[in-house]
Formats: structure tokens, C-alpha cells, sequence
């Protein structure tokens, strides 16, 4: 029995990779046939449109999010200083605003 495998095994192990092979590739032809079908009747012209406004849109919404990342940038750092005057004007209560006086 063990020289029966020992002898056919390989070839049997190959014939079902071969049988393997086999249905994949024909599953494979399969899909693309579908996709071949569902694809047969479209307008090539409105996708390569579709696309372009895709592209558009893309580049004004990346405009728009680097905008307002800009603007809060900005009013963090505005945050921030007029933390930071608050802060060294706690720290020294002697310091009196200057007055303006017109002559």
C-alpha cells in the first residue's frame, strides 16, 4: 500500500493541481465575461466625463480642507498669543495699559 503512494502520489498530487488549474482559469473566463456583458452597452465618452468631474471635484474639495486647516491654524495661533498676553499681564499686575492723549 505505502509503495502504491510512493509510486502514483506525485502524479496524483499533480493531476489535481492540474484539475486546480483547470477551474480556476475557467472561473476566471467566467467573470470576465460577465464584466465583458454588464460593460457592452456603455457610453465610453460619459465615463471618460464622469471621471473628469471626479477629478474636479477632488481637487476643490482637497482646496477647500487645506482652506479651513489654513483659517484654524490661523485662529489657534490668535488663541494662543492672546493667551500668552494674558498671561504675562496676570503675572505682572503693575504693568498699566498705555493711554493715548491727544495734544
Amino acid at each position: 500500500m505505502l509503495e502504491f503512494f510512493g509510486t502514483y502520489g506525485g502524479h496524483l498530487c499533480g493531476f489535481g493541481g492540474f484539475l486546480t488549474a483547470v477551474a480556476a482559469l475557467l472561473y476566471a473566463r467566467a467573470r470576465v465575461a460577465e464584466f465583458e456583458r454588464s460593460v457592452l452597452d456603455l457610453d465610453w465618452q460619459q465615463v471618460a466625463e464622469l471621471s473628469l468631474d471626479v477629478a474636479k471635484l477632488k481637487k476643490a474639495s482637497q482646496k477647500w480642507q487645506n482652506n479651513t486647516n489654513a483659517m484654524e491654524k490661523v485662529s489657534q495661533k490668535e488663541l494662543l498669543e492672546r493667551a500668552l498676553i494674558e498671561r504675562m499681564m496676570h503675572n505682572q499686575p503693575n504693568v498699566q495699559q498705555i493711554r493715548k492723549i491727544e495734544m
